[in-house]
Parts: C-alpha cells; structure tokens; sequence
C-alpha cells in the first residue's frame, strides 16, 4: 500500500515472493487510507499474503526468519526491538506474513463489539484490530529505512508524524484490546 509518493522498484526487487499486488492509493478511485493494503488483498491469488509499509526494505535474511516463522492461522509480524507497547500483539509495516482470510475474521469479530464501517477504523484502526484480534507471532529484525538515498519514514507527510497519531493509536489500541478482551469473555474469539 502506497500514497504513490515513493519509487516502489527497490521494494519490489526485494520481495522473494512470486506475485506482487501493489495498492497505489493515489491511482484508486479514492484513498483508501491503511484499508488499502487489506482490499489489494482480493487481488492477490496466492492463500499466504505479505505485506510490508512503503518506507522501509527488508532484507533476505528478513524475509526468512518471516517465512520459517509462518504457520497456518497465525500472523507472523516483525519489529526490530521489543516494544511494550505491543507486548501482546505484532505490528505489520515492517513485513508481515500471515493467510488470506484472517483479516476478514478479525474484521468481523471486531464488528461484533465496534462497527467496522466508520471512516476512522478504515484511515487506521484497522492496523490495529487485524493483529490484536488473531494469534500472532513476532520474529525480531530491522528492517533498511533507506530508500534511494532518503529515510522515507522521515517525511513530513508519514502517518505518525502528524500531530494527532499517537491519541489515534493509543485509542487504537485501547478499543482493540477492549474488543478482544470482549469477545474472549463471550468465547467468541477467532469464531
């Protein structure tokens, strides 16, 4: 997924994978924000997806310790450091490997304590729901940030660089694991 502001070749040049969907937001008929990389996914043919942000390139190496990690119904998600923050969850934008159907189940466990049609959850709750509502494992590597010459993550139009991303993620999370916490109190988790 992309805003389309980023020289996608030396990404693409390092995936290992035979198929590539790439969900250029900019050449859509509307910006479907985070969304994006979840509806490229109805493109895609093969059961075992990828994806990764458009900020960062992950190595060989990387890429296999994704791949060794994978199991059926799991999504392998990677980060370079532990982060307290996601103790009990994975992040995906740094590569995440996982099969074509969680993110629709997840979608809809979520659904059944918060509505999953609203603007917000699309924009970016999203990111957090699919992870926190599945079982998931982290594998430990960081991934390159440079792309031709320039630290991507660094501009001013990144999403946790605007003023209002942290609020938005903590309350992210907060909802997530709410909901989680809600569906396994009601034995409805990963049904």
């Amino acid at each position: 997924m992309t805003r389309g502001d980023v020289n996608l070749r030396s990404i693409v040049d390092s995936l290992p994978y035979g198929e590539v969907v790439i969900w250029d937001n900019s050449k859509r008929h509307y910006d479907a924000k985070v969304y994006g990389r979840y509806l490229g996914i109805a493109e895609a043919t093969n059961r075992v997806i990828f994806f990764q942000d458009d900020d960062c390139i992950l190595s060989a190496a990387h890429h296999q310790l994704l791949l060794d990690a994978y199991e059926p119904g799991v999504v392998v998600g990677s980060m370079p450091y532990p982060d307290p923050m996601y103790q009990d969850t994975t992040l995906l934008g740094w590569g995440a490997l996982f099969d074509r159907e969680l993110p629709e189940i997840a979608f809809r466990n979520y659904n059944k304590v918060f509505p999953v049609d609203d603007a917000r959850f699309r924009e970016e709750e999203c990111e957090y729901v699919f992870p926190m509502l599945s079982r998931t494992k982290t594998v430990y590597a960081d991934p390159s940030r440079m792309i031709d010459g320039e630290q991507v993550e660094l501009r001013p139009n990144r999403m946790w660089r605007r003023e209002e991303h942290y609020g938005r993620l903590f309350t992210g999370l907060y909802k997530a694991r709410l909901a989680r916490d809600r569906l396994i109190e009601r034995n409805q988790l990963w049904k």
